[in-house]
């Protein structure tokens, strides 16, 4: 999986151990019923355009590790207001998504692997991102 920053090509690339937490609660579809004071149902519906959620998050304790390098380079890009593409490469998935960094909670989360803080660049932590899908793929 790798997340590439559209404006200037620069790309983190994540190890293949994160779950789309999120992936199947997401409705394409959006429906509204009110009701005439006679009772008669009026059901207004629509297909929503984006904002669909992608929430990555380890798939357990092993996986979703990233270098801390990695993790300072995606907390800069989540200040930024720009458009990033993030790339499935699954051999079952090749999805790619057009997503901005979902700051209704926390865009990123780390914690420490067994307990120990990073002591350089190359030493991982475990990693949550959020995002938001710009289209409804």
């Amino acid at each position: 999986m790798k997340l590439i920053r559209k404006s200037t090509q620069e790309t983190v690339s994540l190890e293949d151990g994160f779950l789309w937490s999120d992936e199947f609660d997401w409705q394409s579809k959006q429906q509204t019923v009110k009701y005439a004071i006679d009772g008669t149902p009026h059901i207004q519906e629509g297909k929503k355009l984006g904002a669909r959620p992608i929430t990555l998050v380890p798939a357990d304790t092993g996986m979703g590790w990233a270098k801390l390098s990695a993790v300072r380079v995606l907390c800069e890009w989540a200040t930024l207001a720009e458009e990033f593409e993030l790339q499935f490469d699954l051999p079952h998935d090749k999805r790619t998504f057009t997503v901005v960094f979902n700051h209704t909670s926390a865009p990123i989360e780390t914690s420490y692997i067994k307990g120990i803080p990073p002591v350089s660049l190359d030493d991982f932590l475990n990693l949550t991102l959020r995002f938001w899908s710009k289209h409804a793929n």
